[in-house]
C-alpha cells in the first residue's frame, strides 16, 4: 500500500506551516443558549457568553471570525443596534455593523449573522487571543434588547473562530 503524503510530508510530520494558502489549520467555536443577556441603553456592552478564545499554531494565519447571535427587542417602535467585533480589548476593533428593528413589544430578531469577516492582523504562533461581540442601541437610552432571547425553547448565538493559513 502506498504512503498518503500531504505537500511531500508523511502525514506524521505534516505541521500548519506545511499547509497551502487557504487551508483551515483549526476551528474553535463557542455555543451558548442556556441562558440569556439583556443589553439596555446606548452604552456598549459585552456579551459576555460569547467571548471565544484561540491559540494559534501557525505564525502569519488569519482568524476568520463568524458571529451569530439571536435576539429580541423589549422597545416598541424602531431602533437602531449597534454592534462591535473587539480582539482582546476595545482597543483592538476587528468590524462593526448596524441592525435597525421596528417591532410590536416582544418580538423576536434572530438568529442574524453579524459578522463573517477576516481579521487582518496576522498571529503569532502559541499567543492566544480572544473575540468579544459588544452590543447597544444607538439613540433610546430605554431601548433594549435581549440576547437569546427565547432561550428555553432552544435559542442559541454562536461564534466560531478560524485559523487560515496564508
Amino acid at each position: 500500500m502506498a504512503l498518503i503524503r500531504l505537500n511531500n510530508q508523511s502525514l506524521t510530520n505534516v505541521t500548519a506551516a506545511g499547509l497551502p494558502a487557504g487551508s483551515v489549520i483549526q476551528v474553535v467555536n463557542t455555543t451558548w443558549g442556556d441562558s440569556y443577556q439583556s443589553i439596555t441603553g446606548t452604552t456598549l456592552v459585552e456579551i459576555t457568553s460569547l467571548t471565544t478564545s484561540i491559540t494559534p499554531l501557525s505564525t502569519g494565519s488569519k482568524i476568520l471570525v463568524q458571529a451569530n447571535v439571536d435576539f429580541g427587542n423589549n422597545y416598541v417602535g424602531g431602533e437602531w443596534y449597534h454592534w462591535r467585533l473587539y480582539r482582546d480589548t476595545t482597543s483592538n476593533l476587528v468590524a462593526s455593523a448596524a441592525t435597525y428593528f421596528n417591532s410590536v413589544y416582544g418580538e423576536p430578531i434572530g438568529p442574524t449573522m453579524l459578522f463573517n469577516t477576516m481579521d487582518s492582523n496576522t498571529t503569532t504562533a502559541g499567543v492566544s487571543r480572544s473575540y468579544k461581540v459588544y452590543a447597544g442601541a444607538e439613540a433610546n437610552a430605554s431601548g433594549s434588547i435581549t440576547v437569546n432571547w427565547s432561550h428555553s425553547v432552544g435559542s442559541t448565538s454562536s461564534m466560531t473562530l478560524m485559523e487560515i493559513a496564508q
